[in-house]
């Protein structure tokens, strides 16, 4: 592709603002996104690129210019959108932000609509806008799309906007899997008010596991386990308690399980629970101490720590298969 030589030298000069500017602001945006655990991705534009931006002839002056440097921050599901939106906000100095459904278009169209967010690095000191050598008036772009909207665009991209052909079909297809990531996205939001629509199926394992969550949020709810014993994830853990009851033989048996878990936690006072050990751990010991579960269980590693053997030393001489620390 040829360019004019102004914009080559043009390019050259701001480019090593543009990088120190991409610089800074990956930074800032990979610590927040760790913590949130989103994911993050990052370009410069090329000069092909910026050629190619410049005679769409929507700019006026360079200083206009907003994506040389550009990022996309891709989130479980739109609900967090306000959140990358709020930390923006306090983060850089937001010159102007479109958010998604902000442009008008007809309900049977269906092409890019993600939120942008168009800001500058904050100075301590008031800068000069039309100073071009300062980083602090370098404008970038930050995107914000679900993981859906992010596989679209990678997915289609290249495949009908860097094709050599303009062809029909190919953007009618690629509208048509935007529609569905759409409708995805949106179904995402309204989970809790769309699930209690779709017909349910019997299925014995997912009863079960159902079960044990009830029975087991109810302790919680009535205080009889300490909060800090609550699982991160409940249905893991309904998962993982299955597990064992499943490879002990004892899959009909889930209902004497929750009334051997729950008579002795009821008859046994809030502080006399372990708090050394995790609930797993403590429903196991109890399941144990009942003969409900028989050691050893074949081909299943149990979590025996210390703290548990020093409570429940009754898994000393019966455990075999132990998860083990050693590298």
């Amino acid at each position: 592709m040829i360019y004019p030589s102004i914009l080559d030298r043009q390019y050259e000069q701001y480019l090593p603002l543009v990088e120190e500017v991409a610089k800074r602001v990956k930074e800032t945006l990979l610590n927040f996104c760790d913590k949130k655990g989103y994911a993050l991705t990052s370009r410069v534009k090329n000069i092909e690129s910026l050629a190619e931006k410049i005679e769409t002839g929507r700019f006026k002056k360079w200083s206009e210019l907003d994506d040389l440097f550009g990022c996309t921050v891709i989130i479980p599901n739109l609900s967090q959108e306000q959140d990358i939106i709020k930390f923006c906000q306090d983060t850089f100095q937001v010159t102007k932000i479109l958010k998604r459904g902000q442009n008008k278009k007809s309900p049977d169209t269906f092409k890019f609509d993600s939120t942008r967010i168009y800001a500058r690095l904050k100075s301590v000191e008031d800068t000069n806008i039309d100073n071009l050598s300062s980083i602090f008036n370098v404008i970038f772009e930050i995107q914000i799309k679900s993981a859906f909207e992010h596989a679209w665009a990678v997915s289609t991209h290249d495949l009908v906007y860097k094709s050599s052909e303009i062809d029909w079909k190919k953007l009618r297809l690629a509208a048509q899997i935007k529609a569905i990531v759409e409708q995805l996205d949106t179904m995402i939001l309204a989970f809790e008010q769309i699930s209690p629509a779709i017909q349910e199926s019997e299925d014995p394992e997912t009863k079960k596991k159902r079960q044990l969550a009830i029975a087991t949020q109810e302790l919680f709810q009535r205080e009889k386990i300490p909060e800090e014993l609550k699982p991160k994830d409940m249905t893991r853990f309904c998962d993982n308690l299955y597990g064992i009851i499943v490879r002990a033989g004892k899959v009909d048996k889930v209902q004497e399980v929750i009334k051997c878990i729950t008579k002795k936690i009821n008859s046994t006072p809030s502080k006399q629970i372990p708090r050394s050990i995790s609930l797993l751990q403590y429903f196991l010991a109890i399941l144990v101490e009942a003969e409900i579960i028989i050691l050893p269980l074949d081909n299943y590693y149990f979590h025996i720590t210390s703290e548990l053997l020093t409570l429940y030393p009754i898994f000393k001489n019966n455990v075999d298969l132990i998860f083990e620390y050693e590298l």
